[in-house]
């Protein structure tokens, strides 16, 4: 989706400030009480992490480029809710409201 660049200048440090607390949040993240226990399932909780990483940073280089990839929004989001953090995925869900 293509940003208005007035609506890109508005939201800069907004949108700068909310990638960064996305991040925050996977980095501080910690696998699930089973994954403890269990090898395979930490391997997969720090792959999400990495996943998400990767789309937080796309969508850093969309934004550069005055536009919002949404599959990227959305996968980010999937991604957020299988770790379950849903206040992050709900922050990230922000970004479809901009084109509006």
């Amino acid at each position: 989706m293509k940003l208005d660049p007035k609506i890109r200048a508005t939201y800069d440090q907004t949108f700068m400030e909310l990638l960064a607390v996305v991040r925050v949040g996977v980095l501080d993240a910690k696998p699930p009480a089973f994954a403890a226990s269990s090898m395979v399932a930490k391997m997969f909780f720090q792959e999400a992490q990495k996943s998400v990483l990767q789309d937080l940073a796309q969508l850093t280089a969309s934004w550069n480029n005055s536009e919002i990839h949404l599959p990227t929004v959305e996968k980010a989001m999937k991604t957020l809710t299988d770790m379950e953090l849903l206040e992050a995925r709900d922050r990230l869900a922000k970004l479809k409201e901009l084109g509006v």
